[in-house]
C-alpha cells in the first residue's frame, strides 16, 4: 500500500478507535475515578513499552501538559457517566473557543477576524446543549450536571492542546516528549485514584478490568500512535477533517450498544459545533495555501 494511502487508513483507524471511548465508559460498572485509574495504569504500561521515551524527555516542562491531560481525562469520563455521549463529546469540541483566547497569549499565534464567526457557531451550539439537556435515563442519570462537567472538559482540552503543542514544537524529540507527558499524567492518575477508588472494594470484576484494558491499549494508546503516524504523511486539512469522524461516530456507537438517543437539541447543538469546527479547519487551510 502506498505511504499516503496507508496514512489515511491509519488516521481513519485511529479516529474510529478513539470514538469508542463513550460506549466503553458507559459499559463499565466502575465509577469515573476508578475507571480512570485502571485505564491510566494500562496506558502507562502500553506507552512505556511501545514508545519508550528517552529519560531526557522527562523534565518539569512536561507538568502543565500532564496536569491538563489528567484533568481532561477525569472530566470526560465523569461527564460521560452523567449525560449522553453526544453532549459530552460535542461540548469537549468547544475547545477552539478557549484556544482563540489563549493561543495569542501562550503560543503567540494570531487570531483572524473570521475566527470569531466560527466561535459564534460553537457558542450557540454550547448554549443549545446546556440549556436543553436531554431527559435522564439509565445511561445518562444527571444530564444537566454532566453537561456542565463536559463544558469544563472543553476548557481543559484546550489547555491540553496548547501545552502539548508547545512540547511537540521540539524539532528533535517532540513526539517522545508528548508521549512522556501522557505517561506522567496517567502515572499521577493511577497512583492518585486507584488506592481510594479502584481498590476500595478489592479488585473489580473481570469485565470491568477488560474494559479498562481495552481503553488503555486500543481506544487511547494505539489510536494516539496511529493518528500521530498518519498526520506525518497527509496535509493538515485532510488530517483534521478525518479526525472529525470521532465526534460523529462516538454517539452512534452508544446508540447501537446502549440505545441512547441524543434528542433534537443534542443533534442541533452538535451540528453547529461540528459546522463551526469544520469551517474553521477549511478556512485555516485556505489561508495557509494563500
Amino acid at each position: 500500500m502506498p505511504s499516503t494511502a496507508l496514512a489515511y487508513v491509519q488516521l481513519l483507524a485511529g479516529a474510529l478507535l478513539l470514538s469508542t471511548g463513550s460506549v466503553a465508559i458507559k459499559a463499565s460498572g466502575l465509577s469515573a475515578p476508578a475507571l480512570a485509574g485502571w485505564r491510566a495504569l494500562v496506558i502507562v504500561a502500553f506507552l512505556a513499552l511501545a514508545v519508550r521515551p528517552a529519560r531526557a524527555c522527562y523534565d518539569r516542562r512536561l507538568l502543565p501538559a500532564a496536569l491538563a491531560h489528567g484533568v481532561t481525562t477525569l472530566l470526560f469520563m465523569w461527564g460521560n457517566k452523567l449525560t449522553t455521549a453526544a453532549t459530552a463529546i460535542f461540548l469537549q469540541y468547544t475547545a477552539p473557543i478557549y484556544l482563540l483566547l489563549l493561543g495569542p497569549l501562550v503560543l503567540k499565534e494570531p487570531v483572524a477576524r473570521c475566527d470569531f464567526a466560527y466561535v459564534g457557531l460553537l457558542l450557540l451550539g454550547m448554549v443549545l446543549l446546556l440549556l436543553h439537556p436531554p431527559a435522564a435515563r439509565a445511561s445518562a442519570p444527571d444530564p444537566l450536571l454532566g453537561g456542565i462537567i463536559a463544558a469544563l472538559c472543553g476548557v481543559t482540552w484546550a489547555c491540553t492542546t496548547l501545552t502539548m503543542r508547545g512540547l511537540a514544537r521540539d524539532p528533535v524529540a517532540g513526539f517522545q516528549r508528548t508521549i512522556a507527558s501522557i505517561i506522567v499524567a496517567n502515572l499521577v492518575l493511577a497512583f492518585g485514584l486507584l488506592p481510594a477508588y479502584g481498590l476500595a472494594d478489592g479488585l473489580p470484576a473481570a469485565r470491568d478490568l477488560g474494559i479498562a484494558a481495552y481503553m488503555g491499549v486500543f481506544q487511547l494508546g494505539l489510536s494516539f500512535i496511529l493518528i500521530t503516524l498518519g498526520l506525518r504523511r497527509v496535509n493538515a486539512l485532510d488530517g483534521a477533517l478525518i479526525l472529525l469522524i470521532e465526534p460523529v461516530v462516538n454517539p452512534l456507537w452508544v446508540w447501537l450498544v446502549h440505545d441512547e438517543v441524543p434528542g433534537v437539541w443534542g443533534f442541533a447543538g452538535g451540528a453547529l459545533i461540528l459546522l463551526g469546527t469544520g469551517s474553521r479547519i477549511i478556512a485555516n487551510a485556505r489561508r495557509a495555501q494563500a
